[in-house]
């Protein structure tokens, strides 16, 4: 106790360099809690917009896939039919950190009919589940959602513009009157002879059984979060998405056949190409196709399941405090312990670019953080070594008349630690308060994509929970430890001599 009141009276008395070191300690504890506030807002809005409300934590493809980025891929091909979905299914229902899961497909598929060729990159499935698994993260601008069982396209608002400006037209969902309200600015310039339409003829792009398909456009959508980075991305039904790639659609599996044609499906290779003159025909014909001609005229025997047919892909979500690195590891021994053809992927693996230039953002500014950290080291260290070196005479006094070291050391070491609490504390409370202020605000990215991929979505929201301010007042704790090491040796090494030298 003696020796914080001697600390506090030696602040006291040296006002100017402590107000001096107070302040750099104030800055330093500032800008690092709301780096911390920023990093943690980032991480949350990633969480929350990219990860709960699109690409799931774990994603589950066919173990033929060669490439890890099967989301997020313009123009590419199909991804490979995931087989033994209804296995996959039951084992997932079965886990303790899987919250929910969602089957889906994903293809490039050409818009027709235009004056060019445009390509889109579409997402199939069961329109209600998504909404239930993802925490509805599509709203319609126009129209109405898809409901299971529904056929149709729904068009990103952004991708409508697009749409307009590459071909001339404007799309409206089927059923629906044009809203003038909506309209970009180019739109509205061509009215009162603006051309409407209200399906797409799209065909499959990368399939050799793809085929053509007119869809009408049910609504048009926004995401909620990410909008601009989704702009691209249009949501089909997943009947319709397995009818253009030329997948076995759930209406198939239930057909009922007539003798004969089952007769034929049960035929071996040698039986139905074991004649030189199917080949000599130049007949280029599969038994796959073979399959899909007998199916071509439904007769439907039961109630369709649509998880019954094809599909790409399964999102996972694990439940809250689940790590992903064990979770991903689990799901691939369980994968591979049960014989499925599976190959499991993180979010950030199968997400490719989006991933990796949202991870490079907030990198840079953890490595800003931590440069900051060390500048603080610097200026406070040599703050305080200018003042240990003028205070020669008092150290010097104060060792002459039987001051060991050790007092020294407990005295100076108390100034700062005082300092420290003081100032930095103000800082973090400070940086606590405005984190506060500004999260229900939000700081919005103004449509940029860049800064929508470093807020992890529209709008960011700075958040510094309990873990947060414990965090920012270890690194003061250790930023201060570090900063008084090199002073205290100086100051230790102050000797009676020194100050009848100095004097």
């Amino acid at each position: 106790m003696l020796v914080f009141k001697i600390a506090w009276r030696n602040i006291l008395r040296h006002k100017g360099k402590s107000i001096i070191i107070g302040s750099i300690l104030f800055l330093g504890a500032l800008i690092m809690t709301l780096g911390n506030a920023t990093a943690i807002g980032m991480q949350k809005g990633v969480e929350e917009n990219i990860v709960r409300g699109f690409t799931g934590h774990i994603i589950l493809v066919s173990d033929q896939e060669t490439k890890d980025n099967v989301l997020f891929t313009p123009m590419a091909k199909p991804l490979k039919i995931l087989r033994d979905y209804d296995r996959i299914s039951a084992l997932l229902r079965q886990q303790d950190y899987v919250k929910d899961f969602i089957p889906m497909t994903r293809g490039g598929v050409a818009i027709l009919g235009g004056s060019g060729m445009n390509f889109m990159l579409t997402f199939g499935c069961n329109f209600d589940d998504f909404q239930r698994v993802f925490g509805n993260p599509v709203e319609a601008v126009e129209g109405q959602l898809l409901t299971n069982g529904d056929h149709g396209l729904l068009v990103n608002e952004k991708s409508r513009q697009n749409q307009h400006k590459m071909q001339g037209y404007w799309l409206v969902p089927a059923g629906y009157e044009l809203n003038r309200d909506n309209l970009s600015k180019e739109a509205r310039s061509e009215l009162p002879g603006l051309p409407q339409r209200s399906d797409l003829a799209l065909g499959g792009f990368g399939e050799p059984n793809s085929t053509d398909l007119t869809l009408p456009i049910r609504a048009i959508t926004r995401f909620k979060s990410l909008n601009n980075l989704m702009q691209e991305i249009s949501i089909m039904d997943i009947e319709s998405f397995r009818q253009i790639f030329g997948y076995y659609t759930a209406a198939d599996v239930v057909q009922e056949l007539p003798p004969e044609q089952e007769a034929l499906l049960a035929s071996g290779e040698e039986d139905l190409f074991g004649s030189a003159d199917i080949f000599s025909s130049g007949s280029s014909s599969t038994v796959a196709e073979l399959e899909k001609t007998i199916h071509a005229a439904p007769r439907p025997s039961a109630k369709i399941n649509y998880d019954n047919a094809a599909y790409n892909y399964v999102s996972v979500l694990l439940k809250p405090g689940e790590d992903l690195g064990a979770a991903v590891a689990r799901t691939r021994e369980l994968m591979k312990g049960n014989g499925l053809p599976v190959k499991v992927l993180s979010w950030k693996q199968a997400s490719g670019q989006v991933a990796q230039i949202s991870d490079i953002l907030r990198v840079v500014i953890n490595v800003f953080v931590i440069l900051l950290f060390f500048v603080a080291v610097i200026i406070i260290m040599n703050t305080l070594s200018m003042t240990a070196m003028e205070r020669t005479e008092e150290f010097g006094m104060m060792r002459a008349v039987g001051a060991r070291k050790g007092f020294i050391t407990r005295m100076f070491l108390s100034e700062t630690l005082t300092l420290s609490a003081i100032f930095g504390g103000a800082g973090i409370l400070i940086g606590a308060l405005v984190a506060w202020i500004f999260h229900p605000l939000g700081i919005s990215s103004g449509e940029s994509e860049i800064l929508e991929l470093l807020f992890g979505g529209e709008v960011f929201q700075p958040t510094l929970g309990v873990g947060g301010v414990v965090g920012g007042v270890a690194a003061l704790g250790v930023v201060t430890l570090l900063a008084v090491l090199y002073p205290l040796f100086v100051a230790r090494r102050i000797t009676p001599l020194d100050a009848i030298n100095r004097h």
